[in-house]
């Protein structure tokens, strides 16, 4: 009898361990790594807020889902505000990108603020953890009054997923073109 309560107890606590570790984050060799995301190209000076974007790479060999990444903005006074979260079925694929188009809920799932071509803007990238996994700045983030100059506006990774540089060609959702590639001291 003791070896059948043994049993039964042990393959209780196995159940519930199982069940808790599917609430929560997937472990192992399994495991979602976010260190493969980055903020891969902006463009701050599209002529509308529906054409400006922000794109997203993974560098990685699997896909990242984006449920529960989100997207804070903070502007050149230091304010601090949520503008995108990702939803079920929004995934960034192994070596591939995903694009966040517009600004100021131009479109359907667009960011709710984005970039400034005049104004100091950083957006930074959080996982479901709420670690910081990537960031893009441009400009002062202490001084309203701090008027940026921004060379171009559309800034790139180059190659992607490597170092930042203002360029004049945008590539949302594919590989990012060098052209015009120019160093920037304010880019971060």
């Amino acid at each position: 009898m003791k070896k059948i309560l043994y049993f039964a107890v042990a393959a209780l606590a196995a159940t519930a361990f199982f069940a808790c570790n599917q609430d929560n984050e997937v472990t192992g060799k399994d495991a979602i790594d976010y260190s493969k995301l980055v903020i891969n190209e902006a463009n701050a000076v599209a002529a509308s807020d529906s054409a400006k974007f922000v794109e997203l790479y993974n560098g990685g060999d699997k896909d990242i889902p984006l449920k529960g990444v989100y997207i804070n903005r903070t502007d050149e006074t230091g304010l601090v505000e949520l503008t995108w979260s990702g939803i079920d079925g929004e995934v960034v694929p192994a070596k591939g990108f995903f694009v966040i188009q517009g600004t100021k809920n131009a479109m359907e799932r667009s960011m709710i603020k984005g970039l400034s071509a005049k104004k100091g803007v950083k957006l930074e990238v959080f996982g479901p953890d709420d670690a910081s996994i990537t960031s893009v700045q441009h400009g002062i983030l202490t001084d309203a009054n701090a008027k940026t100059k921004i060379q171009t506006g559309i800034w790139a990774r180059i190659p992607d997923g490597g170092a930042w540089k203002n360029v004049t060609n945008e590539t949302p959702g594919a590989k990012n073109d060098a052209t015009g590639a120019i160093e920037d001291d304010e880019l971060k």
